[in-house]
Formats: C-alpha cells, structure tokens, sequence
C-alpha cells in the first residue's frame, strides 16, 4: 500500500511543494502541478507543452491548434524543466518513485479546439493525431525525467546514483460529460454526440499500454472528482485507478467498485482532505481507517485486499488554500494507509 498525491498543488513555489510532497510521500514523489502560476501551468497547458509535433496557443475560449510552435507553449516547456531542476535540487538521490501526470486523450481533445473552432473531439482523425503525439511526448517526457533526476539505492552507504521508478497518471477528468454527451458545440447549432465507454476505454488501453514499458513501471487512470465508470476503469488497462471513495454511492457503483477490485484492478482511495489533522492519539486518522474497512465490510469484500489492492490519496481539488494545509491532506493520507496496510484486520 502506498500513499501519495494527485499532482495539483496550491502555492506558486516548486521548491516548496516539493519539499512538503518528499516529507510525506517519500516512496512515490510526484511532480507538484501549480496551476495559481496561471496560463500554462494549468493541466492542459502543461499536457500541451509536451505533444510532439503538435503546437497550441491560447485561443479566446481554450487552447487552440497552430501550425507553428507558439510563446505560450514554449513558456510551458521552459517552466516544466525548470520545475524539474527545482525538484531535482530539493530530492537530491532521495527519490525512488517518480509520478508525472499528464492530462488524457478524451480531455485533452475535449479542451483543444481545432484552427476552425471546433473541439478536436469532433474529428476522428485530429483525436487520432493527438493521442499519437501524446503518447510520444510523454514517452520522451518519462524519459528526460529518469535521465535528469536520479536516485540512490537503500541501504548503502556510498550508493551510486541511479535514474528513479517512473509512474505516469493520465487525468480524464472531462470523462462524465464526454460520455453523457454533455460538451458544448461551437455554437448553439453543433451538438457533439456522446462517446460510448467502451469507445473510451479502447483508446485509453491503446495509450496505457504504449505509455508502460520502457522507464514507465506503472501508468495510472485518474477518475476522482466524479462517480467513477466502472467499465471503463476495467477496460482501459490502467494498473490503478484513483477515485473519490465518497463517490462511490448507490447500488451500481458499489457493485462496480466490488467487482472491479475483485477482478484484479488496484485502486487508489482519495479519502483525506486539505487541513487534516492528525491529533495526538491518532483517533482522526484511525475513524477514517475503521470506515474504510467497514466499507469493504459492507461490500463483501476480505479485508485483505486493503493492504495488498489499495492506495491512499486525497480526495481531488486541493489546489485551494496553502501548501501546509495541503500537508494535512498528504500526511493523513500516509497514517490511514500504514493503519490499513498493518491494523485491517482489528479495524
């Protein structure tokens, strides 16, 4: 079991997310998103800067296809190395498990708009153009990230550098309105039709399994924020899928979240929130553990399988407020997964 983060961050300093997000998730670091930086450092925008051969610019109402590279897109991949020199001088050999996030295919579509401004989703062959070049980029990204921060082995005492487990999270966010076919056309009369999830999880298992492999140990699918779709968590290949467990409402998801565990796929529990606090006896952390485990008692489901199937992470959208309130979130994250990891049992 581990604990970890899901990538955004509030605050504008990198050394300083980086810092608190080594202190309580040493065994899988993440590279901080800081999206108050503002344009470009948003989810798409960092995506963006990593397509290949594809070039966007702000448009006036999202992120728009060009021909040529642009500034803003140039001023992304600038900022993303100089956030991983500034994570590089903060870890320093310590980390051994690196997260990159990056935002997937369907959102990523859903968000860029075509030089005739419509929606990339709309075109069969530009989606297919994208998901190619987000594939390469990200492979190339994985890559110059385990080439340029490297970590040193446990347990030596001169031990030699070496390049970090790569661990990629691929965010599809847009995911709910993307298959209820909820998007907003171009103009009053375009309707974008709705996608099917088998559709959807087809294209993702094509990118997850092109992205794993190589320096990528793990590539996880992030569906917190929203009542995950189970098929498509099933289907798209991903190693693990993160949610938000109080999501997880109803018949229907709980027997999606039943038996998609049962059937062999890991998933991450985003449970704590910005401004946690652990108290002395630890009873917060250990009320949070005890409901988790009478969840899966509710379910069916041996206990188990929360120490060998699950993570712990924070539920989505702490970007708010500030990176020592964000701590809370991280460090409860890490006491609740130690508690399930070692106590399910007399939970």
């Amino acid at each position: 079991m581990v604990a970890f983060g899901l990538g955004e961050l509030p605050g504008t300093s990198v050394a300083d997310a980086a810092d608190m997000i080594l202190g309580e998730t040493g065994d899988l670091v993440h590279l901080p998103q800081l999206p108050a930086r503002g344009l470009g450092s948003d989810a798409v925008g960092r995506t963006a800067a990593l397509l290949e051969a594809i070039h966007v610019d702000r448009g006036p109402r999202s992120w728009i296809m060009t021909p040529r590279p642009q500034l803003e897109t140039r001023r992304a991949k600038d900022q993303i190395e100089r956030d991983l020199e500034a994570c590089e001088t903060v870890w320093d050999g310590k980390a051994r498990a690196i997260k990159l996030q990056v935002t997937g295919p369907w959102t990523l579509s859903s968000r860029i708009e075509l030089t005739n401004g419509h929606r990339v989703i709309t075109d069969r062959g530009a989606l297919r153009d994208l998901t190619e070049s987000l594939i390469d980029g990200v492979r190339e990204h994985a890559e110059y990230v385990a080439r340029n921060i490297k970590t040193a082995h446990v347990g030596e005492m001169s031990p030699p550098l070496t390049s970090p487990e790569i661990v990629v999270q691929v965010d599809e966010p847009m995911l709910p309105e993307i298959i209820a076919g909820n998007l907003a056309g171009s103009s009053e009369f375009e309707e974008i039709a709705a996608v099917q999830s088998t559709d959807v999880a087809e294209r993702l298992h094509g990118v997850i399994g092109r992205l794993r492999g190589g320096v990528v140990s793990q590539v996880l699918l992030n569906q917190a924020g929203y009542a995950p779709n189970w098929q498509v968590a099933r289907e798209s290949g991903a190693d693990t899928v993160l949610l938000t467990l109080d999501q997880v409402r109803g018949n229907e998801q709980k027997d999606g979240f039943g038996r998609t565990l049962s059937e062999g796929t890991r998933l991450g529990l985003g449970v704590t929130g910005p401004g946690d606090v652990i108290d002395e006896l630890g009873e917060n952390p250990r009320e949070l553990a005890v409901r988790i485990a009478r969840f899966f008692d509710e379910l069916g489901l041996d206990r188990a399988l929360l120490a060998t199937s699950v993570d712990v992470h924070p539920r989505s959208g702490i970007r708010q407020g500030t990176v020592l309130e964000a701590a809370g979130a991280y460090r409860m994250a890490r006491v609740v997964a130690d508690m399930l990891e070692h106590d399910a049992g007399d939970l």
